[in-house]
Formats: structure tokens, sequence, C-alpha cells
């Protein structure tokens, strides 16, 4: 049994680069890497093989963000084979709308940033993760203390289809739940098992308009929902200290704020004051 399965959806092909660093992080780990792409580029694929060559690289159709490509991961390996499983993807930068998250604002790149240093920060905090899952039986799951969220406003909307899906694969309907938002994560390889229900083609085509509600933001909460059904805890590992950035994105949040909310109002805030509302297409 290998000690762990890596799988990296490679949305931004402009990334690598800067992954590449933080998976070196791994170098002394018994891992398997596997790479999900929506397009067949091949110099990319040179630059992954030429590093690791030995992964698996698979081109799958744009359905569900980062989680329907890791569904579909999971229907091409044994998990029986792994003790971990380790998911990163890539995630935009641009935009500073980001999530809010107890009460912390996270811009789009604070947040892909803290979820790929609460894993591969350091081979140091990498370490640290696989030993609290060595030594600890009941941790199931672990990711960054600051994209843990057991806040019921974050999945009360979603509930009723995850407890659909919940008594679909053997399990008791829940009132609560914890997950990793941003869904980046470390886990034990066999509490994904229920997972394998679904299939890639269940996932909608991505669509940049699409906020919300989809079968991705589901499952994303599903994946911490099966992990405390089957008697294992969801961890929030903290790491680093990210203050300076949260008061820089609140600041600037405040000066100047842009959004489009459900209704499809296009409203412009400075200094918290609306100054422009329009409707447009959502």
């Amino acid at each position: 049994m290998k000690k762990l399965a890596v799988c990296l959806h490679l949305f931004y092909f402009e990334q690598f680069d800067e992954i590449k660093k933080r998976l070196s992080k791994l170098k002394d780990v018994d891992f398997d890497l596997f790479v999900t792409m929506v397009c067949d580029e091949e110099c990319v694929k040179e630059k992954i093989l030429k590093l690791y060559p030995n992964a698996k690289i698979f081109v799958v159709e744009n359905r569900g963000y980062d989680i329907g490509p890791f569904v579909h991961f999971l229907h091409q390996i044994n998990l029986d084979d792994y003790k971990y499983v380790l998911k990163l993807h890539t995630k935009g930068k641009k935009g500073y709308a980001g999530t809010l998250i107890k009460n912390r604002r996270l811009s789009n790149a604070l947040w892909g940033k803290i979820m790929w240093e609460s894993l591969l920060g350091s081979k140091k905090r990498l370490g640290a993760n696989l030993k609290m899952l060595e030594e600890n039986n009941r941790i199931g799951m672990i990711g960054s203390a600051y994209c843990f969220s057991d806040e019921y406003k974050h999945y009360y909307h979603l509930l009723e289809d995850i407890n659909v899906a919940m008594k679909k694969m053997g399990f008791d309907e829940v009132a609560n739940l914890s997950f990793i938002a941003g869904c980046m994560f470390v886990c034990r390889a066999e509490l994904l098992k229920p997972l394998l229900g679904y299939s890639l083609c269940d996932f909608d085509a991505t669509d940049g308009k699409i906020k919300d509600e989809t079968l991705a933001h589901v499952v994303e909460r599903l994946f911490g929902a099966i992990v405390e059904a089957e008697g294992y805890e969801v961890v929030g590992v903290k790491h680093d200290n990210y203050a300076l950035w949260f008061w820089w994105i609140a600041f600037k949040r405040f000066l100047f704020q842009k959004k489009v909310t459900k209704s499809g109002k296009m409203m412009v805030k400075i200094c918290r004051i609306p100054v422009f509302v329009k409707y447009v297409e959502v």
C-alpha cells in the first residue's frame, strides 16, 4: 500500500511553475501523482512528465469545477492501494470577492494561498499533517483552519440536497456538518469510497456564471459529512499568520465593492455607500 495518492486538478496551466515548487515538498513521501485537465495541452503534459515520469494525466470534460474531475480520478484508482488522498487544485487569482468564513474575508488569491500552504507550505507542514493522521485514528480529513467551517449559514441552503445524497450513500440524514471550504484537503482514502456512486457526467458543465447550489457545491460539503458519518473528525490545522492580509482585504472592500446579486442587480459601493446600480443578466 502506498502512502499517498495526490490528485491535482490543473485548470489554470500558467500556475504549474508555481505548483511544481509546492509538489517538491513531497520528495520524501511515497506517492503517486494524478493530474486532471480540461484541455489537452501537450506542452503542459511534457512539463509534468519531465518532473514526474510516472504521473497519470487525465483529460476530462469541464464539469463540476474541481470536484467533478476529482470524482473521475476516484474511479481511475483502487482506493485500497493508498492510505491517504491529497486533493489539490488551481484557483483563479483575479477578483477579491472570495468568501467569508468565520467573519474573515478571503480574496480568491489569498484563499488559494492559504489552502496550498496548509497542505504543502513546507515539508514540515506536510509531515505534521500526515503524522496527525498516523497518530490519531479519530481524524479523517485535514485542511486549513481558515477554511474549516461548521457554520450553518454555509450549508443550510443545500441541506436538503445533502441529505438526499447521504441517504443514497446509505447514511443517516444530518442536521449539522463540518467541511473544508475550497475543497483542498488530505483524507483517509477509504473514507472516500461512498463518492464512487457519482461519476463525472452527473455534474453540470462548468459555467462561470454559476456561483452556488450546483452538485459540485453539494459534494464539497458531502466530503466532510461522509467523513463524520463514518465516525471520523474533520480538522482544521492552524498555520501561518494572515492578519495583515485579512486587514488589507477588508480595507479594500470598504473602499470599493462591486457585486452582482442573485436578482441580477449590479451594485458599486464606495466606502459602503451605493454609487451605481444597474440590472444585468445573470
